[in-house]
């Protein structure tokens, strides 16, 4: 850069970046510190073809690249991604023009087509009978050592201009930048299509839509959950309440006492909740989000939403208890002196099925008392259910590891070893390589995509092109998964492109490289799945026949002798099947953490849940419980009673709860950003794993009532019943 107003570095150590610094290196602080570089030291770059050295003075981070991933990495490595921010005037213009001049990346009439500096050297031609085709490679050679280094510096032109509107919105001032600019320009984009800030703004908005779920979820049980235990506890105080309204006791001291203790309980618990979440959730998070996205000073803050909610669970809770305790004092003081009479038995809506009278006891009761305690069973059901989906995440993360591996390694990326391929290498070198290693050149690059020719920036899509020669070494899938083919002579489009442009097979569209301004059109031959990336997709010959620069990236390949290539000047790495598998395990280790937590919080969630509806059942028919225990039955028999109630809501949770699996799991893994598009599908065992697995702890939940059905005084409780 010649200035530094706009896109300025963030200076984490050393000096700011100077623009007349010509002797000087700015670097990214990640790459620095992983690869024990420092302020100081030398540090030498190659690129394309020209290499020199320069002295550290800064290290620095561009928000531009908040997040990074280097091409042919599987996973985000910030070692292998160099960032460096210098004067314009320190890049050595003289090797660099002499070596795109030698490689004819730079021709006598490119440089009159874009420059002026051959317009004097063309009329001299024009005078003797000659044209610009006639300046061979030596003549321009010479001209350019004659040369000043300011005006070969105009042969290589500014590849981007970054501007900044007061109103913020760029792309609302598209005319007037195109205009300024004589409309000599490729592409105008804005921070929405910056790859970097991209992923970062999708991921925040993937864990803000998170957040608001599980919030529903979790604070919505724990304020029932909460609701009905404290309503419970003062029911069981009830003749304590009428003792001391019979003394004479304000009932307003009374409401106060039993608020008091539900306050200072929620109170105790949301300080926990709080002190466990900010000290040690909170910095858990930050620490995942370090290791993929470069954010200087990232922490974390005590937001306000935090005590809304904490305010909320606070306010249920002691508003539970008041009304509870209005509704006891409510009763006359002599007639709450003495137990609650059991309700009023009514014929529940089951009787009216034809086959009642051959059904169970244990069922007819069973069935009873669902249909009376329509908020307890309500509880049940929707915990169980939710439990259910959080244990499916659970176990069918668990499988989505392989199941995204086999996707990737053994349909899309077939070949057992991946080359990278310089951005300087000359394509004659490349198509010798691919054919003695019998392998596969893949090109992608950065498009723009539109239904109508020379669209506004409105009308356009920032999606990525794929060029493939169709050798079965990288492939394409099918919306079901399947490997699938191009259609020669048209283009393949992406799904979710597809559907976000409503674009269809059959139909035109319009494309341009970000680094041309040529538009090329093109016929939609085939609808593709793309996981990660969307955009379009090209078969060589296809794309070699719209006149565009084929210029690869990768080649693919399965000859083992492709090791041996990074010693190629034009191959800058090799990257294994192996390899690329480890590396992808290994940024998944995130989704194992993830099955473990979902297991935890689900089943914890069960047990809650289900203990609370089943302490609240027993406390309200302790009477009738006691009953039966008098009329003959068993410890065993009652507990058994319970359990197949447990078990019914457990059922009837689980399968409400099953549908929501694959919809909600494919919506969690496609919220992270537009180009992301799985269509991903939990195998029936983890459906039947999770179900047994919930139905277990169902089972287990019914078995912690068994020793207050033993111990059950039967003569206090039923003493006091008229």
């Amino acid at each position: 850069m010649r200035e530094n107003v706009v896109n300025t570095p963030y200076l984490v150590k050393g000096t700011e970046f100077d623009p007349t610094d010509t002797d000087g290196v700015w670097l990214a602080n990640a790459f620095a510190v992983r690869r024990g570089l420092d302020v100081g030291d030398n540090f030498t770059i190659e690129y394309n073809g020209v290499t020199f050295t320069k002295e550290i003075k800064g290290l620095v981070e561009t928000p531009e690249y908040e997040y990074r991933q280097a091409d042919g990495d599987a996973d985000v490595y910030l070692e292998n991604i160099a960032i460096a921010f210098m004067s314009y005037d320190a890049f050595p213009i003289r090797e660099y023009v002499t070596h795109l001049i030698e490689s004819g990346k730079i021709t006598a009439k490119k440089v009159a087509e874009n420059t002026k500096i051959l317009d004097e050297k063309l009329e001299q031609l024009k005078a003797a009978g000659l044209t610009v085709d006639d300046i061979t490679q030596d003549m321009l050679l010479s001209i350019a050592e004659n040369m000043s280094d300011e005006k070969l510096a105009k042969i290589m032109p500014y590849t981007q201009m970054v501007i900044r509107t007061k109103d913020g919105g760029a792309l609302a001032h598209e005319d007037e930048i195109a205009e300024a600019m004589d409309y000599d320009y490729s592409a105008i984009i804005d921070r929405k299509s910056v790859q970097g800030l991209v992923r970062l703004d999708s991921e925040l908005e993937q864990h803000q839509a998170f957040a608001y779920v599980f919030v529903v979820i979790f604070v919505g049980i724990a304020v029932l959950v909460i609701a009905t235990s404290m309503g419970r506890i003062v029911e069981k105080q009830r003749t304590q309440i009428g003792t001391m309204n019979a003394l004479g006791m304000k009932r307003w001291k009374i409401v106060l006492h039993y608020i008091s203790y539900s306050l200072i309980v929620s109170v105790l618990g949301v300080i926990v909740g709080l002190a466990v979440g900010v000290g040690l959730g909170a910095p858990a998070m930050m620490g995942m989000f370090e290791q993929y996205y470069i954010v200087p000073g990232l922490h974390s803050v005590f937001h306000p939403m935090y005590l809304v909610i904490s305010v909320v669970i606070v306010a249920v809770c002691s508003l539970s208890c008041f009304l509870s305790c209005r509704r006891v004092l409510e009763i006359k003081p002599a007639e709450a002196l003495r137990p609650a009479a059991p309700k009023q038995g009514r014929n529940c809506i089951f009787e009216k099925l034809p086959f009642w009278d051959k059904l169970s006891f244990n069922t007819q009761y069973n069935l009873r008392d669902i249909s009376r305690a329509k908020l307890r069973t309500f509880m049940g059901v929707v915990g169980t259910a939710v439990g259910m989906l959080l244990m499916l995440y659970g176990v069918g993360c668990n499988q989505l590891v392989d199941i995204m591996s086999d996707i990737n390694f053994n349909k899309i990326y077939t070949s057992k070893h991946q080359m990278k391929l310089s951005a300087d290498a000359k394509l004659s070198d490349i198509d010798e390589l691919a054919d003695e290693l019998n392998g596969e050149l893949v090109m992608t690059d950065a498009v723009e995509i539109a239904k109508v020719k020379n669209a506004s920036s409105s009308e356009k899509k920032k999606e990525t092109l794929t060029v493939l020669e169709g050798k079965g070494l990288y492939n394409l899938l099918d919306v079901d998964n399947n490997v699938t083919q191009l259609v020669p002579g048209t283009v393949g489009l992406s799904r979710k492109l597809a559907e976000d442009m409503g674009i269809k097979v059959g139909d035109t569209i319009y494309w341009h490289l970000y680094s041309k301004n040529e538009w090329h059109e093109a016929v939609v031959g085939s609808i593709y799945r793309s996981c990660e990336t969307q955009g379009i997709a090209y078969l060589r010959e296809d794309y070699e026949a719209t006149g565009a620069e084929y210029t690869p990236l990768l080649l693919m390949s399965d000859d083992d002798k492709a090791v041996d290539a990074v010693s190629l000047k034009y191959v800058t790495s090799v990257n294994s099947r192996a390899d690329m598998i480890a590396a992808f395990e290994k940024s998944m280790e995130i989704i194992n953490i993830l099955v473990y937590v979902m297991v935890i919080f689900s089943s914890i969630m069960i047990i809650v849940v289900l203990y609370n509806s089943g302490s609240l059942s027993f406390n309200e028919r302790v009477k009738e419980l006691a009953t039966l225990k008098v009329m003959g039955l068993q410890s065993a028999q009652i507990r058994r009673l319970l359990t197949v109630q447990n078990i019914w809501l457990s059922i009837v949770g689980t399968i409400i709860g099953t549908p929501l699996g694959n919809i909600s799991l494919n919506a969690m893994m496609n919220s992270n950003g537009e180009n992301f598009d799985y269509s991903l599908s939990v195998p029936v065992i983890d459906y039947i794993i999770s179900a047994v697995l919930v139905l277990i702890v169902s089972m287990l939940v019914s078995f912690m009532f068994s020793s207050r059905i033993k111990k059950l005084d039967l003569v206090g409780t039923l003493k006091g019943v008229e």
